[in-house]
């Protein structure tokens, strides 16, 4: 087929922004038990609820609960873990008003416990008696002091069924709640402020008495600047976890008082735990392990003997694998490959590589034309300081379009969250929104990314918002050079953390044509005194301060009190709900633009929080940055836009 020639940004695409956000569902936390694997599913197109689905062995995916209950917990604000399955029944968080409820065959589900004050998420069953241990955060609303957080325990019979105990307290922070196969010991990870679970973090083991409670505790692992992450109990009896203290998050195996590394490489087998109940790897059989791990910013999976120290990779058609779990002959992975969607797989392995992969749940329905799916490049960006950034590159790609000679494409340079998080892999169909219009596209991950290890990890510390600013300015620049970019038409977008980034490349560079900002930092001190207890003190490692001396700092680095320097247009989005990043961030923002003279547009959706969940916000999201650009760099789409209400449009 002879293509059309048509300028770049302004091409025809099948991936509209109802596509990407009707068909993009978005898929967590799987457990099997019982030969029926489990997993959360939230759906933009019922208003963001999460379902739970159920799928037998054999059998075909079904719901567990209906509308309107929605399994979500809202632990930290950013929840995870929100159901257990056990025996046939599900106990799940339902959103609306954070009470546990059971789910057993097509009953309505049944209440089981409510406390208003309390949010609970991260479950695990008690093997010796019918109890529910959780992660729990009490909100009380007559207090001014922050949450506490503890661990709780919920008996399901007796005449105590359904009260809410409190069953270790006294750290700040709590996950992972673990009883080993007999029952007599009880794992977790605690750490306190100002850390983040990924900074410094204790792996504790408690016995569990006679009469259930835990008589005797002790630190075995992590503190002291080493992080843990996924403790998970083998059916060795053995007590496996990630420990950074190498530099890299190695797996490490705790038996009877003696703990060893079971694998030693350069390769990254934790990830920051932003959500509860995470996983990277999983249990199967005797000393044997099935792991995704991140080596060189590739996701891989391998399968481990931890009595021989040894790993055999396996091959598997994904990218990226967000979570794992044993199934009854294989594993079942949430995983996305470079030209398909996220999905719900199983996969059975011989001979080192995938004999079986069958596909329960795709992400999307609708299947792109494979002409027209760019596919990432993972590339190395060179600083001038020394060193190395990495990033994800994709072309433009359209099967039934090409630039106009002698041009290069406008680019879209990608800052993520976190800041201690890592860019997708895998296809994405926002970023195939813009690549299958002609945009170029880069996901950036910049210093202090997860995924490289300790070192690049904690190089951003003291360094926000000017070291992740040069990192992403640095790939630009490398791909301008390389003639894979249009100099003049960059182009700079990013959420949370990475609209810091954005804000900050806007304000004190002048790289970058235009920038969109979703739900954006640009006042940090307003950011700590609103903020959540989870990340009340991350800022201080980020930006190098401590509590009490941070004016100076958090001043230099705010872009609200150096507006005047931003000269390029900007556009804003944001949830009314958000209470990570609430909306007089983004609002003072763009009123000193408006002062100033500089284009800028503001989009603020209401029933939506710290990132987007329904449907509607989505494509009036995507199809209004779209319309900025075009707008900015004079383009002229073939297809129809919003009229965006853009102050001092007549400047641009």
């Amino acid at each position: 087929m002879t293509k059309q020639t048509a300028p770049f940004g302004t091409w025809t695409s099948a991936v509209s922004a109802d596509l990407v956000a009707g068909q993009s569902l978005r898929f967590g936390l799987l457990q099997y038990s019982g030969g029926v694997l489990y997993w959360s599913e939230q759906r933009p197109a019922e208003a963001g609820r999460a379902a739970i689905v159920a799928c037998p062995d054999g059998g075909e995916p079904r719901d567990v609960i209906a509308a309107p209950f929605s399994a979500r917990s809202r632990v930290h604000e950013y929840g995870g873990g929100s159901f257990i399955a056990s025996d046939g029944e599900v106990y799940f968080v339902n959103d609306h008003d954070q009470a546990i409820y059971r789910a057993n065959g097509d009953a309505a589900p049944e209440l089981v416990a409510q406390d208003s004050d309390l949010r609970c998420a991260d479950f695990d069953m008690d093997p010796r008696r019918r109890r529910l241990v959780a992660v729990a955060e009490d909100h009380d609303d007559n207090s001014d002091e922050q949450p506490e957080n503890m661990l709780v325990e919920i008996p399901l019979d007796g005449p105590n069924a359904g009260a809410v105990e409190p069953f270790v307290a006294g750290r700040d922070f709590y996950a992972y709640p673990r009883f080993s196969p007999d029952g007599r010991h009880m794992c977790w990870i605690e750490w306190d402020l100002p850390w983040m679970p990924w900074e410094d973090s204790r792996l504790m083991l408690g016995t569990v008495g006679e009469d259930g409670g835990i008589e005797r505790m002790e630190h075995i692992a992590g503190g002291d600047g080493c992080s843990i992450f996924q403790p998970q109990w083998g059916g060795d009896g053995r007590l496996y976890f990630v420990s950074d203290e190498s530099g890299w998050g190695s797996l490490y195996a705790w038996n009877e008082g003696t703990i060893g590394r079971v694998l030693a490489m350069d390769a990254e087998f934790g990830r920051p735990l932003w959500g509860l109940a995470t996983k990277a790897y999983t249990t199967s059989g005797t000393n044997r392990l099935v792991a995704s791990y991140i080596e060189k910013g590739a996701f891989r999976l391998g399968e481990i003997d931890a009595a021989s120290g040894t790993l055999k990779e396996l091959d598997q058609p994904f990218s990226a694998i967000d979570d794992i779990c044993s199934t009854g002959d294989g594993v079942a992975v949430l995983g996305a490959g470079d030209v398909t969607a996220p999905s719900v797989a199983r996969l059975s392995f011989a001979d080192g590589a995938a004999s079986a992969s069958e596909v329960l749940r795709r992400a999307m329905d609708t299947e792109i034309e494979p002409g027209s799916v760019s596919r990432g490049r993972f590339i190395e960006v060179p600083l001038t300081q020394g060193g190395m950034t990495y990033a994800v590159y994709y072309p433009p790609t359209n099967s039934a379009f090409t630039g106009m000679p002698g041009t290069a494409p406008p680019l879209i340079a990608a800052a993520h969250g976190g800041p201690t998080g890592m860019a997708d892999r895998g296809l994405k169909l926002k970023i195939q929104y813009w690549t299958s219009r002609g945009f170029a596209f880069v996901d950036v991950d910049y210093r202090g990314s997860a995924g490289y290890g300790t070192a690049y990890r904690d190089a951003l510390n003291g360094h926000w918002g000017l070291r992740d600013v040069e990192d992403v300015i640095a790939s630009t620049r490398w791909l301008v050079d390389e003639g894979l970019a249009d100099g003049e038409r960059l182009l700079i977008s990013g959420g949370s953390a990475g609209g810091f980034t954005v804000l900050s490349a806007l304000t004190f560079h002048d790289t970058f044509a235009a920038g969109a900002s979703y739900y954006g930092i640009g006042d940090l001190q307003k950011l700590l005194d609103l903020t959540h207890k989870f990340e009340s003190g991350y800022i201080y490692n980020l930006t190098g301060t401590s509590p009490g001396q941070t004016e100076e700092v958090f001043r230099a680095r705010s872009p609200l009190f150096h507006a005047e320097r931003i000269s390029s247009p900007v556009i804003f989005f944001q949830g009314i709900e958000d209470k990570v990043v609430p909306p007089g961030q983004s609002r003072e923002m763009v009123d000193a633009l408006k002062r100033q003279g500089i284009p800028v547009a503001y989009l603020e959706f209401e029933g939506e929080g710290h990132g987007f969940r329904q449907a509607d916000t989505i494509i009036a999201a995507l199809n209004g940055e779209y319309a900025f650009y075009a707008q900015v760099l004079g383009l002229e789409p073939q297809e129809e836009l919003p009229d965006l209400v853009i102050h001092n449009r007549e400047k641009l």
